[in-house]
């Protein structure tokens, strides 16, 4: 019944590090394809990272797909998109299909960290979140790279959720005044369409070894102690999201702080105003001052 299994494994039944409308989007024009038709919402949405193969692709030719970071000409600042999905073990560097690979990004930071002719990085992001796994590893390399060479944030409008994570671990911030930041939260959708089985003449009886193993099934409701099992690794992960942030923004703005704002996200003036964010201004101009910056740096 299921059309889509890897689609399915990466939305359902995992914890994600996204904005509940985008996630909403993605499992409702998913839906009809993965379950044959639509999915009604009634409650709360991980995937992994192996190394940096990124750097043996090659494409139909021969060639590889990845020669570095992208750079703004000789002005010796590099540039890492953080675009539409976040996702782990993408194979190439930016957004495709309107996904970015946490791969990607990590290749990208491990080079701008070795390269001697990069003195600063623009982090641009625009997106709404997306997977746990490989999150937390990918802005900790952004925040060890902010260590050694300036990295400016600059929303081009959204920087929520896992997305916004990534953001934090760069030295500065700048949103645009409709920008929208935030989100510090998890959450996971789990599927039940029994009802649609039953109405479809369709039984369906689970055979397993082991008390737990049917857990999140999608032919049955979801239990009450799995309910609780989940909220419990939901709490797990969004505090490991409060502190990393905490750490990173390094007092402009704390973890007791982060936990009231309860996943809420905020807009422009309001998110430098929490402290999510540091300033509020045009994303080109930024760029531009930042780029000029760097140039006076290196005279």
């Amino acid at each position: 019944m299921t059309h889509y299994p890897q689609i399915a494994a990466q939305l359902f039944n995992r914890p994600l590090l996204a904005h509940r409308g985008t996630l909403e989007q993605y499992a409702r024009a998913m839906a009809p394809r993965i379950f044959g038709g639509p999915v009604t919402f009634g409650g709360e949405w991980q995937a992994g990272l192996v190394g940096e193969p990124i750097r043996n692709e090659v494409d139909w030719e021969g060639n590889p797909t990845y020669t570095g970071p992208r750079m703004i000409g000789k002005t010796g600042v590099a540039v890492i998109e953080a675009e539409g999905a976040l996702v782990p073990k993408g194979k190439w560097i930016g957004a495709m299909c309107d996904a970015t690979s946490y791969e990607g990004i990590h290749a990208q930071v491990s080079d701008c960290r070795a390269s001697k002719d990069i003195r600063g990085v623009i982090l641009e992001v625009d997106s709404f979140g997306g997977a746990v796994a490989g999150a937390f590893s990918c802005a900790d390399a952004i925040h060890q790279l902010a260590q050694e060479k300036p990295v400016l944030a600059v929303l081009t409008e959204h920087a929520c959720s896992a997305a916004y994570l990534l953001a934090s671990a760069a030295t500065g911030s700048v949103i645009p005044k409709t920008g929208l930041a935030g989100s510090v939260g998890v959450i996971m959708l789990h599927v039940d369409y029994s009802k649609a089985l039953d109405k479809a003449g369709v039984n369906i009886t689970p055979i397993f070894s082991g008390a737990r193993k049917n857990d999140y099934s999608p032919y049955e409701a979801l239990g009450e102690d799995v309910y609780k099992k989940a909220v419990a690794e939901a709490d797990t992960v969004r505090d490991m999201f409060v502190e990393a942030v905490a750490r990173y923004r390094n007092g402009r703005v704390t973890a007791h702080a982060l936990r009231n704002t309860e996943a809420e996200t905020f807009m422009g003036a309001d998110a430098v105003k929490m402290g999510l964010i540091d300033e509020v201004g045009d994303p080109i101009l930024a760029a531009n001052t930042f780029i000029a910056e760097i140039g006076r740096q290196a005279a």
